[in-house]
């Protein structure tokens, strides 16, 4: 960090008002690289909502049905993009049978797992769910969490009738808040991390 000079006449910034902006400056700078996993139609089109979001600051927002060639398949591409060094965080909203594979599938790379962020509803979350019924996805998410410590229960959208899910009360975090917010503290960790 530059030392802060203070300056005398119009164009002068207190201490604190430089390392403000150094700091703005600093984060500003970094970027980061997300990919965004999980069930398609409606999972699809809120991921895509969600990669707007987090362009609009800053951050580069895969999506494999959107990002990945349609010459490769999709196994083979995603385990490929993960892999990347590049790519700092991999969300998986995991919302069908098809995200589960994706989960159980990546959670096993040790060159993948530390990048995953993994999103359940409350009712499947290892910790916070419901405690009877903890089948083999939810122990899985489980030993996730203890080694990577990466797994948020999200609230579910309101029910078709207009009422908020028992199972998925308001305080809960909408995924989009979820991701919004791990991504853009990765970033700032990042960059003050970096010198």
């Amino acid at each position: 960090m530059p030392p802060m000079v203070h300056r005398r006449g119009e164009d002068a910034l207190n201490p604190a008002e430089a390392l403000k902006r150094e700091q703005e400056r600093k984060v500003a700078e970094i970027s980061i690289i997300v990919a965004l996993l999980g069930a398609g139609g409606e999972g699809l089109n809120e991921r895509r909502e969600i990669a707007a979001k987090l362009g609009e600051r800053g951050i580069t927002a895969l999506i494999p049905e959107d990002d990945l060639s349609e010459d490769a398949a999709a196994s083979l591409a995603e385990r490929d993009m993960l892999s990347q060094d590049d790519l700092d965080l991999a969300f998986i909203n995991v919302q069908s049978w098809g995200s589960a594979a994706e989960f159980a599938e990546f959670q096993a790379d040790i060159s993948i797992a530390p990048k995953l962020r993994i999103l359940v509803e409350r009712r499947y979350h290892p910790l916070y769910g419901a405690s009877s019924g903890s089948g083999y996805l939810t122990d899985s998410y489980l030993t996730h969490d203890a080694v990577f410590g990466h797994v948020y229960l999200h609230r579910q959208p309101l029910r078709e009738d207009g009422k908020e899910d028992q199972d998925s009360p308001a305080w809960i975090p909408a995924t989009d808040e979820i991701i919004l917010k791990i991504a853009e503290r990765f970033r700032q960790w990042k960059a003050f991390r970096s010198k």
